[in-house]
This record gives structure tokens, C-alpha cells and sequence, in this order.
């Protein structure tokens, strides 16, 4: 009895950290602290090599295919990709086949190059904004854009990667097909789908109802179009007959994608953005992603001397809510997609725009807004570094919990909603036929002297934004571990006047805040479980964090 309950215990958690060792010694440690944390997080585990291979991903059966991936001399791409396919098999409220999109940053070892792709969700060509509402653009076949993750994911093999789909997929394509046991998470999430998605979606993705905890799921259809995508690639997705019978389901209740949007859908190798902070290389997916508005808040903080300040204390805090007021503003103001809006993402990131904000902040000139509001936790990342030192974080989403929660027969498909992800009021985020929304994804690969340093990333809607900044400055700023840094209190903000900050901040701590005309939110956890992993450059060792138990640790 007691190991079902732990065994739940992990299951619940978000995040599975692997270590594959090619040699050496391990040394793995328990719920360490620092000073400004008194939080306990159950089944955080660091673990430090002397190999090179690490793979962080939120499930078990992620990880072990990513393993089989490298055990076959696959590269962190194949690896990545691998552990992506399977996890649209396990945790499909988070991410699917269908799911609208993501980011990928990828450094090359062979090449000492970082690439990033693009593959976010596209607008219908037949959108008409007019039409589209806050609940439709949320739920329902009008908010289903062209999903992006497999093209996203057949760039990067192609690009970049040493083995063909048949393989990477091999995993998840067994897991659909043979079923996977029923948890009590995966049974509620299934529930939660019942309850709100409509009659025809629910009988083409639950035919048989809603399977009971303990029992096996088998997802054959999703099988069959895993493996036509094996066989065939993309192209089986986008131009076959599986997009003549997404484009028919959709169509006929109401919804207003067609073949020629799934046939011209295209993922894109794009030019990632790029700082040097304190002598650190860091790099992210470029808009319509949000490394941007990390980055920029980075840059702000490199005009203070964050190192001297107290961890987590008062003057840091304050500090980190000014500068996110203020990068949040130029986000709401300036940002949407670059097919459509023009803007300069290297005024953005300069030094002089840098400048200007510290000014504004130390002047007290900072303006407040009012986009208060965060998104669900419904996303996964995946971080691998492989033994050659090639680094990728890869972060892809339904949206929020199964996105649009509309399924197609015959398929096993669920399709996200990045239709969701538009203003609907107006800006530069309005949307356009053929337009990318914005989204908070913001996966991140580090170098110092040009070699590789770090990946992360995280799940967490708006969360991500700024967590991202914070982790970069718990481990280059404070010099935390990976471990200290996973555990440590986090803030959010995101341009107006309120403060959500973790429950493991002190009262005292607090009270300061609200003295400094803030209104303060605190929260269990801001943002969803981050993957943190680090090079040690002069030994070559890695240490990596994770809030997964023993159970979700593989050290060989």
C-alpha cells in the first residue's frame, strides 16, 4: 500500500530527471535548502556525474525512451523527439500530436552553433476575427488552428538529428498501441475532458467511456497515426489522408480549417534571439515565443548588482517586479507575430533599451498595467544533453488542459487551441488569417566562452516568463545548484500591481512588499516543476535537479 502511494506521489509530480552515465561516480542527495527557502519538496533529487548524458522530461516512460534513444547511439534531438512522441501517448492533456505548438533551442557541439525552430500554430486562412469570442476562441473547432508539433519535431530530426521517425517513435507508437495503465491523475484528466468537451468528441476519443484507474488504455488509432508519421513523415499528417479526415471532422461541426491550410503548414529554423549577460552567452526561441521578455528582463537587471543583494530578500524582489512592469508593458505594446507586426527584437535586448528601463526604475518611473491573469500549467519540456555535449530544451503545449477539447474519429487525436493564445481586443497579438499567436514557451540553452553551460525550461503559462529570468539569475547571479535553484521561492508579475510570490517566502519578507505599495498574492508554486542542468566546463561533469522521487530516477 505504502509503494502505490509513493508511486502516486511521483506520478503526480511534473517532472522526471534521468542521469545516464557513460562513466564515473554518482553522488545523489536529498531536499537540500538554502537560506530563503523553507520549503519541502518532496522527492527532489540532484545528481552529479562524471558522464555526459542527462534527460530531464515529466514522465517516466519519457525518459525511458529517450534512454533507447541514446542507447542506440541516437544524438539529444533524436533523444528529445523521442521522449516528446511518447509523452503525446501518456500525457496527452499537456501535449499531443495535435497540440498547437512550441519552441526548440538546440546547441551542436559538432558545429558550436545554437539554432532554434519555430513551430507554432498558424490561423486558419479563413479566419474572421470578428467571429471569435472569448469562448469559442478557448473551446470548440473554431479554436483550433494548424497544429504545429509535427512539423516542429520533423525539422529537428531532419535538421539536426541522426535518426529517422520510425525509430524515435518507436516507443510511444508500443505505449499507444499495447495501452498504458490507468492512473488516478490520467482518470481525472479523462473526467475533466467528459465534462466539457462536446458529444461527438467525446465518443471519437472515448468511444468505450472514460477507462477506470488500474485498468490498460489502449489508444489504437493514435497508434495508427504514429506510425503512418513513422512511415511516412510529416507529410503523412499534413498532406494524406489523415488530414482529409481532421479537415472533414472539423468542418462538418462548424470549425474552418482545410487541407490547404494543413498542406501549406511549415516549421521554421529561425535565428534565436541572443544576450550576453555577466559574461554568459544565453539563448531563446524568438517571437512569437517569449524568450524576448526573459531576456530583456535580464538585460535590465545586469544595469544592478544583483550578486550583492540578499537571495530572495526584499530589494531583490522589488527590483525583479519593477523590471518585469516593465518588460510585461513592451510585451502587451509591441509583440506579435514578425510575418505581421514590425518590431526590432535587438532594440529590445540593446544595451541602451537596458539603460533606459534601470533609469525608469531607479527614477520611479515605472508604468502599471492591467493584464493580470495567467494561464494553466498544461505544457511539458524537455531538456537532453547528450554525450558529445549537444544541448537542446524543447518545449510544446496543447494549451491549456486537452486545448481545444476537440477530437477527431478515428484518430486519437485532441487538438490544442492556439486560436486561444490571440488579443482578442486589439494589438499586435490580434488575430489574422494565417497569423501565429504568441505564447509564453521560453526554452533555453546557455554557453560561457562559447561552450555549452546549461539547458532549462519549464511548463507554467505566463509563469514561464518570468521563472525563466529567475532561474537564469539563481545560477549565474546567487551561484545556486541546480537542486538549490528548482527548490528556491519564486515571484511573479506581469505589468500591474500585484505580486504573486511563493509561500516559502517569510512573513517579514512579505510585509516589506506590501510596504512598497505592492499588493501581494502568495501561492503555492508559480509556474510548473523547472528542468535545471549544468556543465561543470573544466571537469566535464553535470549536475541536473529535478522535483521527481527515486522512482523517476534512472542512474546507470
Amino acid at each position: 500500500m505504502k509503494t502505490k502511494i509513493y508511486l502516486f506521489i511521483v506520478e503526480t509530480l511534473s517532472l522526471t530527471l534521468i542521469i545516464i552515465l557513460s562513466l564515473g561516480f554518482v553522488k545523489i542527495t536529498g531536499n537540500s535548502s538554502n537560506a530563503y527557502s523553507n520549503k519541502k519538496i518532496l522527492n527532489n533529487y540532484s545528481a552529479v556525474s562524471e558522464g555526459h548524458s542527462a534527460i530531464s522530461t515529466p514522465r517516466a516512460e519519457a525518459r525511458d525512451a529517450a534512454a533507447e534513444i541514446l542507447a542506440k547511439g541516437g544524438n539529444a534531438v533524436d533523444a528529445a523527439v523521442a521522449a516528446l512522441t511518447t509523452l503525446a501517448v501518456v500525457q496527452t492533456s499537456s501535449v499531443g500530436i495535435a497540440g498547437y505548438g512550441g519552441s526548440i533551442v538546440i546547441y551542436s557541439s559538432k558545429d558550436k552553433k545554437v539554432s532554434a525552430i519555430d513551430f507554432d500554430s498558424r490561423a486558419p486562412l479563413a479566419l474572421n476575427p470578428e467571429k471569435l469570442n472569448k469562448e469559442n476562441s478557448l473551446h470548440g473547432y473554431l479554436a483550433t488552428g494548424v497544429p504545429g508539433i509535427v512539423a516542429g519535431l520533423q525539422l529537428a530530426l531532419k535538421n539536426h538529428g541522426t535518426l529517422g521517425w520510425n525509430i524515435v517513435t518507436q516507443h510511444a507508437y508500443e505505449l499507444a498501441d499495447k495501452g498504458i495503465v490507468v492512473d488516478v491523475k490520467l482518470n481525472h484528466a479523462l473526467q475533466g475532458f467528459v465534462k466539457h468537451a462536446d458529444k461527438a468528441s467525446i465518443t471519437a476519443y472515448l468511444p468505450n467511456g472514460v477507462p477506470e484507474v488500474g485498468s490498460i488504455w489502449q489508444q489504437k488509432d493514435l497508434a495508427r497515426v504514429i506510425k503512418a508519421i513513422g512511415d511516412g513523415g510529416a507529410d503523412a499528417f499534413y498532406k494524406g489522408n489523415i488530414a482529409k479526415q481532421i479537415v472533414k471532422s472539423i468542418q462538418a461541426n462548424g470549425g474552418i480549417l482545410t487541407e490547404e491550410d494543413f498542406a501549406n503548414f511549415q516549421a521554421k529554423e529561425v535565428e534565436p534571439i541572443k544576450i550576453t549577460y555577466r559574461g554568459n552567452e544565453i539563448y531563446a526561441a524568438p517571437v512569437p515565443a517569449a524568450g524576448i521578455t526573459s531576456l530583456s528582463i535580464l538585460k535590465t537587471l545586469e544595469q544592478f548588482d544583483i550578486p550583492s543583494l540578499k537571495s530572495f530578500g526584499t530589494d531583490y524582489f522589488t527590483l525583479f517586479a519593477r523590471t518585469s512592469q516593465l518588460v510585461w508593458e513592451e510585451r502587451f505594446r509591441l509583440l506579435g507575430d514578425p510575418d505581421f507586426v514590425k518590431f526590432s527584437s535587438d532594440d529590445l535586448l540593446s544595451e541602451k533599451s537596458a539603460i533606459e528601463r534601470a533609469r525608469k526604475i531607479r527614477e520611479g518611473k515605472v508604468l502599471v498595467t492591467n493584464h493580470e491573469g495567467t494561464d494553466p500549467l498544461h505544457t511539458v519540456n524537455v531538456v537532453v544533453i547528450d554525450k558529445d555535449q549537444n544541448i537542446v530544451s524543447l518545449t510544446a503545449t496543447q494549451g491549456d488542459s486537452y486545448g481545444s477539447l476537440v477530437a477527431v474519429p478515428g484518430t486519437g487525436l485532441v487538438f490544442g487551441h492556439g486560436i486561444s493564445r490571440f488579443d482578442l481586443t486589439s494589438g499586435p497579438n490580434y488575430p489574422a488569417p494565417g497569423k501565429r499567436p504568441q505564447h509564453n514557451m521560453t526554452p533555453v540553452v546557455v554557453l560561457r566562452d562559447g561552450k555549452p553551460l546549461s539547458g532549462l525550461g519549464l511548463p507554467g503559462g505566463r509563469y514561464i516568463v518570468t521563472v525563466t529570468a529567475q532561474l537564469l539569475v539563481d545560477i549565474l547571479d546567487f551561484k545556486l545548484t541546480p537542486q538549490q535553484a528548482v527548490t528556491s521561492p519564486r515571484i511573479h508579475n506581469e505589468g500591474d500591481s500585484i505580486i504573486k510570490v511563493t509561500k516559502d517566502i517569510p512573513y517579514n519578507e512579505v510585509k516589506e512588499l506590501e510596504s512598497k505599495g505592492f499588493k501581494v498574492k502568495q501561492e503555492s508554486e508559480l509556474g510548473g516543476p523547472a528542468n535545471v542542468i549544468i556543465i561543470d566546463q573544466s571537469t566535464g561533469k553535470i549536475d541536473a535537479a529535478s522535483q521527481a522521487g527515486p522512482d523517476g530516477v534512472l542512474i546507470k
